[in-house]
């Protein structure tokens, strides 16, 4: 998978997608993912991310609803202890599930 350079310098952003650009960072345990609607429709769907470690996985929808074109969702969420190993990103809309760069901690 293609990892993007991160535009913001302070943050390493790991993006994939075009319609929508999906990206996540971390510090620490908190991960911070940002999904960017590069186009002027809606984009409609489930926006969140999964936190993996020994203890199994860790789903968490962070936004269920519309991005509006041209508009950026972003919002961080601590992943629970034993659930900290890597975390991605996702979409979901029209039945299909789009990914960020998986990243490690």
């Amino acid at each position: 998978m293609h990892l993007t350079p991160p535009a913001d310098a302070a943050t390493n952003w790991y993006c994939s997608g075009k319609l929508t650009k999906r990206c996540i960072s971390h510090s620490g345990a908190k991960v911070t993912v940002k999904f960017s609607n590069t186009t002027s429709r809606s984009a409609k769907g489930q926006f969140g991310v999964t936190c993996a470690g020994p203890d199994g996985q860790d789903a968490k929808v962070l936004k269920d609803g519309t991005i509006a074109g041209y508009d950026t969702f972003s919002k961080s969420y601590p992943c629970p202890k034993g659930f900290r190993d890597h975390a991605t990103g996702w979409q979901m809309s029209n039945g299909e599930v789009y990914r960020t760069p998986e990243i490690k901690f």
